[in-house]
This record gives structure tokens, C-alpha cells and sequence, in this order.
């Protein structure tokens, strides 16, 4: 009969996830409660909490047993084998016979010592695990704090009060962001995909929300968890409690106040070795959590430091599951990255950062620090420590990993809408996210990690991961980077294994400072260059504003660099003006500079030539010789005129060292602005162009004969200036190409640039 019931229910199968809890330590106050002078039982507990720290629950329960039987009025037999009964009891009635002893022990347990809240204790996380008899759980567990505090058990008191606290703080997250319905219209979340908008127009007509849903029961939770932490300030339950309700409220300056001292004292090098795994685990979450608040708070380095901690207080296996970019990728990206050798997937995770680092000036990647605040916000909300599920794994978790957190976030109450049978009795969560149009929607309590995705909102969910795998819209406004228009050239070096890329950019000051109360600036123009991953680099300079800004600055520089995949990175930032930083970012591809066939460089866009540059393109060695300003983003004006430049390579020569060339110009209308004109109004001025005539519905061209001289050079640079008069708003295309004479081949390029568009 004994090995009966202590196998059943299939206590094998829950063997893993309840292992670290169930744990079986001797408390001093019980030690002292029982009576002496008995070995053999002393001998059963100590084998018990031996095989259960080994993972064998089943076989810790079978000698508890044996303890019990031999000695039914010992306290501590009788508490560490209802305690680990209850531990392995999952929510339901599963397993009634494991319910009725579990009881009954706690019960014997409880009358024999009133003044113990251990066995109140139990008895109340058993109510929480027996449907129908959870809202005992609370009458329960408020008796227990008080045996508590009467006992003067401090560690005792932590645990009474924490589980107290516990029960406030699920009703609260069961209400959290509550909304309720104004209509008898329901959520359907199958009409999503059906109809354009559905979700935003649900929002605005059939709901509203209830702000100040669940403040009672937060509130009660926040003191419980502050009394725990009176008790033992080192609770770490307590603490990750108290600071995951301190977030929801924004009180980031508290939550650092309460994480930093408990850090101080347990995470020290050889005092976080000694911890438990859970205590480990959970003092993770709180330097993930003191991480969270320093990045709202604007405090990056300490952000970055905080998850540092915290990353080397988690079990390798989950450390290296956090530092695996594989969830913010697609799914073909993301098996394609698993499957490469270590030190390359290494130079592609280092590769990965450095392209989503907003700003490679600051000391920290702030793309990087926000994907750890998400992850501490998923620790925060979803995680269970009970069953091991880490909140980044949910598919709540999983979605603010990729998104970050919600602008919108809506709770619905269940319903029994026959439309909506998925629905039925079951809570509804829409994260809506306005500025990519996008919405999940998931059905399940809140308060615990199986609420999953609604419907078909796991296809909605992976198809959104096609689309746009890993967005950092969210971004905190102190960190947000404005963007910099960007025009990048490459010509031909002077020996062959050379490139000469002319980069140009123009800082939107007048953006920048649109906010500033001063009367001058200094810019820090930063340029980074080299392979992704390993960019270094390359220049400073500063630039001077004066405000108010009439001229957005333009910057443009020529590097030297051999073949191969690069970026280049230009950024512009005033430390002393909160939100002044902009960035350009480019990839260049410089492939085999020396080949024998007709080939063209990229075309630059500029305006005219400096002062006291020859005219003459048979002097130039490059274009770079003509002083061709080029325009930063080829953004022109309404009746701008502008110059094209680029460099012919490969021609063939004739005897006298000369080349013929059959240049032909082509500009496309890709995209009108309605707003800045129309075709007919283009092609109604063509007399205010210069050169150009129509060349059929949307386009304009010319042609023209060049013969030029070599005289010992490499290419032939051309520069040609061009006027559109009055052409409309819009987007457009310019094509050279490039007919060699001699040869009879063809080359060709082309450039995108924009009139009146920003």
C-alpha cells in the first residue's frame, strides 16, 4: 500500500520541472519543535533530502512516508512530506489522493503545532493548486503571516508575506490594462485578417478601457512584498515582485533604489556562486529588472552593466539561448545562422549588432541594451519560476522580444460569443502596435504563461516574423537617431587593387536643434569604416552651428579602401543637446577595380564645380578633379540645376591615343508627387530644359558624340549640367550609358534621385 501512494499521479513525469523547488532543507525553528532522541527518523529525512536534490521525487516521497509511518506526530516528517506532495501538484484535480494526504498531513501537522505558519503556509499554496478552494487560499495565508510575525520568525515572515502578496498580485495581473466592452459586439480575432483595421476600429468603437482596474489588489501586493523585504531584505521572491509592480507604474528611480543594495550584497563574486539555481535564477531577474529601469531612465552604461550581470548569473544553456540572435531573424535566416561553424557565427551575431547600433559613437549598443530591457520585461511579467518557463519563451514574451512593448495593450473579459468558440470563456490580450500596423491577440489568464496565441495569430505572428523579424521602433526618445541624407561614389583607384569612395552627407541640424534653447552648437561628425561587424574608425571633425540654423551643413569625404564587402558609417552628434544625433549607414561593395571590358563608375550628383577648377574635362585625371559638390541623398530642388558626373574605363584607343564615346542620358519618372504637378505640365516646358528632349511617356534624354584625348590616362572623366525647369515633384531615374566606338560595347549605370521630396 505505501509504494502505491507515492507513485501515483505520475510523479515521475513532473520530476524535472519540480525538482529545484521541491528541495527538502531543514528549517532551525522545526528542528527545535521536535522531540529528541530520534535517529532512525533523523536517518529517513536526511536520505529524503539527499535523492530529492538528486531529481528522484518519487523515492524521496517513499522514505517521507516511512518516516510518517513510524513517527506520525513528527513535526518535520510530516511538513516535508506535505510540502513536497504539494510541490508536485499541478493546477486541477489531477490527482485527488495526493490532494487528500497532502492535506491531512498539513492539517495534523497544524493542530499539533498552531504556532508553526510552515504547515499554514502549505495549506495555502495547496488551496492555490485545488480549483474551487483557491479563494480560501487568501484567509489561509493572511493566518499563516500572522503565526509569523507572533513566532518573530523573520524568514518565515518573508515566506508568509510573499505568498500573500503573490495571490493580491495575480488578481492584479488579471485586470492590469483591463478593458470592457460598450457594445454587444465581441472581439472576433478571426475577423482580423478579413478586415482592414479591424483591430484599431474595435478599439475605438466597441471598447474602452478601465484605468484604474486592479490598483486595490497592486496596491495590497506592493505592501506584502515590502513586508517581506522588512523581514529579510535579501527575499529575492519578494524583490522581483515588488520591482515587476513598480515597473507597471514607472517608478524606475524606486525600482534601481530597491535592486542596487540587494545586488551589492548577493551578487559579489563567490557569494552568487553558493546560491541555489533558483535563488540564482531569480537574482538574476532582478539585475535584469535593475538593467530595465537605468535603460528608462536613460542611463545606458548602466543598463548595459546590469545585463551583463545578469547574463552571468543564468545557467550557460539559457545564457547562450539569450545570445543567440536567431529569434530576431526569419526563420530561413535564423536555421541558415545555426548551422554555420562557431567563429562564424560569432562574426555574424558581432555583424548583426553592429548593423542595428543606432550610434556606434556611444560606448554601448543601444539596440543591444534595448533587446536585454525586453527580455527583463518578459522575465518580469511571464516568467513561472514554479515550472521553469522563462517569460521570453511565451508567446507573449516572444512577441514583445521582437516589438517591444505594446503601445496598446488591451484585457477583454471572457465571453460565450458562439462567433467566436476559440474565445469562449477564456480572457482576450490584443498587443496592438500603431506604427507598423501590425496586432497579436492571445487567449488565456493572464497570469499564467499558456496564454497563447488567439485564432490564427500564430500565422499571423510567423508571417509578421517574415516581414519584419526584429523592429527597435520603441526606442526611447533620448536614444532615438535621426537619419542623414547620404550620397556614396566609387571610382577607380591609382593602382588596382584600389577604390576611391566619396562619401556625402548632410546633417539635418535644423532638426537637431528645432527644441534647443542655445545660440551655438558643436557637432561631433564621426566616420566609421570597414566589414560589418568590424567597423572602425576613421575620422572626426567638428562642426559648428549657430542657431537658429538656416543651412543644413553638408560634409563629404574621400576614402582609400581595397576590395571587398564594406559600410560605412557617418554620425553626427551633440553630446550637450539631448536627442542630437543623426546617422547615415551604407553598405559598398568594391569588387576586381581592373577589368579589360567597357566599364562606368557610379554617377555623382553635385552641384557645379569650385571656383578655379578647370572646365576642360580633357585636363581631368578624375572627377573627383572637376569639384563637383556632390548632393547628399541626390535631393534636388524645384528648378534646380545640377551636375552629372561620372568615369569611363576600358575604352579602346586608336592610334593617335584617342577614344570615341556615344554617351547616352535617359531620366525616368518613377513616382509624381500629385501635389508638385503633373506629365502634361512637364512636357509642356521643355524648353526651359537644357538639352534634353522627350523620349517617350515618362522620360527625357539626350545623346551626344565624345572624343577624347588620353594622354596617359586611365579613364575619362565627364561632367555634364543638367537643368529640369520646372519638372514636378517627384521621384526619378537617370541612366548613362556608354558606347565605345571601337569596341562596340556598351556600359551602363544609373542613379535614383528625388525633386522637391524629403
Amino acid at each position: 500500500m505505501r509504494r502505491r501512494v507515492c507513485r501515483i499521479g505520475g510523479v515521475l513525469a513532473v520530476l524535472a520541472a519540480v525538482a529545484p523547488a521541491a528541495s527538502l532543507a531543514p528549517t532551525v525553528h522545526a528542528q527545535s519543535a521536535r522531540s529528541a532522541g530520534t535517529p532512525a527518523i533523523d536517518s529517513l529525512l536526511a536520505r529524503a533530502r539527499q535523492v530529492a536534490s538528486a531529481g528522484d521525487t518519487a523515492e524521496a516521497l517513499e522514505l517521507l512516508e516511512q518516516a510518517t509511518d513510524r513517527a506520525p506526530r513528527d513535526l518535520e516528517a510530516l511538513y516535508q512530506r506535505g510540502r513536497l506532495l504539494t510541490r508536485t501538484l499541478t493546477l486541477g484535480f489531477g490527482n485527488p489522493l495526493r490532494i487528500t494526504i497532502a492535506q491531512r498531513l498539513l492539517n495534523r501537522g497544524a493542530d499539533l503545532a498552531p504556532h508553526d505558519a510552515r504547515f499554514l503556509l502549505e495549506l495555502g499554496r495547496l488551496r492555490l493548486r485545488t480549483p474551487m478552494l483557491r479563494a480560501d487560499a487568501e484567509r489561509i495565508f493572511a493566518r499563516a503571516l500572522t503565526v509569523a510575525l507572533e513566532q518573530g520568525d523573520r524568514p518565515l515572515i518573508a515566506e508568509c508575506a510573499s505568498e500573500y502578496a503573490d495571490l493580491y498580485a495575480r488578481r492584479y495581473r488579471s485586470t492590469f490594462r483591463r478593458w470592457r466592452y460598450t457594445s454587444n459586439i465581441f472581439f472576433d480575432p478571426r475577423a482580423v485578417r478579413a478586415r482592414l483595421h479591424y483591430t484599431r476600429d474595435f478599439l475605438e468603437h466597441h471598447g474602452e478601457p478601465m484605468p484604474q482596474a486592479g490598483d486595490g489588489d497592486r496596491d495590497r501586493a506592493d505592501r506584502l512584498y515590502r513586508r517581506a523585504l522588512e523581514a529579510d531584505p535579501d527575499h529575492l521572491v519578494s524583490a522581483v515582485g515588488v520591482l515587476a509592480l513598480l515597473y507597471d507604474v514607472d517608478r524606475h528611480t524606486e525600482m534601481r533604489a530597491i535592486a542596487a543594495p540587494l545586488l551589492a550584497r548577493r551578487a559579489r563574486a563567490g557569494v552568487a556562486d553558493t546560491l541555489p539555481p533558483t535563488e540564482r535564477a531569480q537574482l538574476a531577474t532582478v539585475a535584469f529588472a535593475d538593467g530595465l529601469a537605468a535603460w528608462r531612465l536613460a542611463d545606458a552604461d548602466a543598463a548595459d552593466a546590469r545585463f551583463t550581470l545578469g547574463l552571468s548569473l543564468l545557467p550557460a544553456a539559457e545564457r547562450d539561448e539569450l545570445l543567440d540572435i536567431g529569434r530576431l531573424l526569419r526563420p530561413g535566416d535564423s536555421v541558415r545562422v545555426a548551422g554555420t561553424p562557431t567563429d562564424a557565427r560569432t562574426a555574424t551575431v558581432a555583424a548583426f549588432w553592429d548593423a542595428a547600433d543606432p550610434l556606434l559613437s556611444t560606448p554601448v549598443n543601444e539596440a543591444r541594451v534595448e533587446y536585454f530591457a525586453r527580455i527583463a520585461l518578459t522575465m518580469l511579467r511571464y516568467d513561472e519560476p514554479t515550472t521553469s518557463v522563462r517569460g521570453w519563451r511565451t508567446d507573449r514574451g516572444g512577441i514583445i522580444v521582437r516589438y517591444g512593448e505594446p503601445p496598446v495593450e488591451a484585457l477583454f473579459p471572457p465571453t460565450n460569443d458562439i462567433s467566436a468558440r476559440d474565445l469562449t470563456g477564456r480572457v482576450v490580450t490584443i498587443f496592438r502596435y500603431p506604427a507598423i500596423d501590425r496586432d497579436f491577440v492571445f487567449a488565456g489568464a493572464p497570469t499564467l504563461s499558456d496564454a497563447t496565441f488567439a485564432g490564427d495569430f500564430r500565422t499571423l505572428a510567423d508571417e509578421a516574423r517574415f516581414d519584419d523579424p526584429f523592429r527597435l521602433d520603441n526606442l526611447n526618445r533620448s536614444h532615438a537617431v535621426d537619419s542623414m541624407p547620404v550620397q556614396v561614389v566609387r571610382l577607380r583607384g591609382r593602382t588596382p587593387q584600389e577604390h576611391v569612395v566619396l562619401t556625402a552627407v548632410s546633417v539635418p541640424a535644423t532638426r537637431l536643434y528645432a527644441k534647443a534653447e542655445i545660440d551655438r552648437g558643436e557637432l561631433t561628425v564621426r566616420t566609421f569604416g570597414g566589414p560589418l561587424g568590424a567597423m572602425r574608425p576613421a575620422g572626426t571633425r567638428a562642426v559648428p552651428v549657430t542657431l537658429p540654423v538656416r543651412r543644413d551643413p553638408d560634409i563629404a569625404r574621400v576614402d582609400t579602401m581595397r576590395q571587398g564587402d564594406y559600410r560605412v558609417r557617418v554620425e553626427a552628434v551633440d553630446d550637450a543637446v539631448t536627442g542630437a544625433a543623426a546617422r547615415a549607414h551604407v553598405a559598398v561593395m568594391l569588387t576586381d577595380p581592373r577589368d579589360a571590358s567597357l566599364a562606368v563608375s557610379d554617377l555623382l550628383l553635385g552641384r557645379g564645380r569650385r571656383p578655379g577648377t578647370s572646365t576642360d574635362d580633357a585636363a581631368l585625371r578624375s572627377v573627383l578633379d572637376a569639384g563637383v559638390q556632390a548632393i547628399p541623398g541626390a535631393r534636388l530642388a524645384p528648378r534646380d540645376t545640377f551636375t552629372v558626373a561620372w568615369e569611363t574605363y576600358g575604352a579602346q584607343r586608336d592610334a593617335t591615343d584617342r577614344v570615341q564615346l556615344e554617351v547616352g542620358i535617359t531620366i525616368t519618372l518613377l513616382d509624381i508627387d500629385r501635389e508638385g504637378g503633373s506629365l502634361t505640365r512637364w512636357f509642356g516646358n521643355v524648353a526651359d530644359l537644357v538639352g534634353l528632349t522627350p523620349e517617350g511617356d515618362q522620360q527625357l534624354g539626350m545623346r551626344f558624340t565624345r572624343d577624347e584625348q588620353l594622354a596617359g590616362r586611365d579613364r575619362v572623366p565627364l561632367a555634364i549640367g543638367i537643368s529640369l525647369g520646372t519638372s514636378p515633384a517627384g521621384r526619378y531615374r537617370l541612366d548613362v550609358s556608354v558606347r565605345d566606338k571601337a569596341s562596340g560595347q556598351v556600359a551602363r549605370t544609373s542613379r535614383e534621385f528625388t525633386i522637391g521630396v524629403r
